[in-house]
């Protein structure tokens, strides 16, 4: 995965800021993969959208992973450290996308069907909606209810049929859902926290555009360049650069 250059990260930080999360990582791997059609990369399984976007964020902005999650019990904050090269490799890509279960085709979601059910009312109606649009056997669409003008799925799957999907989608694409075995410090509370790779790497790419922006203003101050020609030197370039600026040597 090549990174993304400074030009890409501003331009993705400007367009993304008025995105939906999952707009914005689709927009940042259509960057990243030119040869990848946008539909092509929203029909890909949520699996590898993460695992991508993990590997976009490593080449961008390095291994180092730092963040935090809050205690469901007591609510501090915990930080944690990963190596996300180590995480990457741990994370395999999906590899059937389709498969059988309770004599019914079935398929991984995608970002696709992610972002149909981003405003459900409620989260049987989201589940529901979400196994209806993933079966692939021919049958007929559950019926639907109509909720704030939209339709929505009705209760139609056992407790015990949406367990079992959930575990076999779970093994067939375990990078859609990383979790973090974390233990609180303040109470001694332990649980698995949801690491958002898409949050990190927005957060992270929020970072590095003000820092840009911060240089592209400086050096245009002291040197009177355009933003385009800063963007375009090395990172190593443009820090030797600000430098001379701080020592006073315009």
């Amino acid at each position: 995965m090549r990174p993304l250059s400074a030009a890409q990260m501003l331009a993705l930080w400007e367009t993304g800021q008025h995105l939906h999360p999952i707009d914005r990582a689709l927009l940042a791997l259509a960057m990243a993969m030119p040869d990848e059609s946008p539909d092509a990369l929203a029909d890909r399984p949520l699996g590898w959208r993460e695992r991508s976007l993990l590997a976009l964020r490593n080449a961008s902005f390095g291994a180092a992973l730092d963040g935090y999650a809050a205690c469901p019990a007591c609510g501090a904050l915990m930080e944690f450290d990963l190596d996300g090269n180590a995480l990457l490799a741990k994370l395999p890509a999906p590899g059937d996308t389709r498969f059988q279960l309770d004599g019914r085709g079935w398929r991984l979601p995608n970002s696709r069907d992610q972002a149909a059910i981003v405003d459900a009312p409620d989260v049987e109606s989201a589940v529901h909606t979400l196994l209806a649009r993933c079966r692939e056997d021919g049958e007929a669409s559950p019926q639907a209810v109509a909720v704030d003008g939209k339709k929505w799925a009705k209760a139609s799957y056992s407790s015990a049929l949406i367990g079992a999907l959930e575990t076999r989608m779970e093994q067939l694409d375990p990078a859609a859902n990383t979790r973090l075995g974390m233990h609180c410090a303040d109470c001694g509370h332990a649980w698995d926290a949801l690491l958002d790779i898409g949050a990190c790497f927005w957060a992270e790419l929020a970072s590095h555009a003000r820092q840009l922006m911060d240089s592209v203003h400086r050096l245009a101050s002291a040197y009177g360049w355009c933003e385009a020609d800063i963007l375009a030197l090395s990172p190593a370039r443009r820090s030797a650069y600000l430098a001379m600026v701080d020592r006073g040597l315009t």
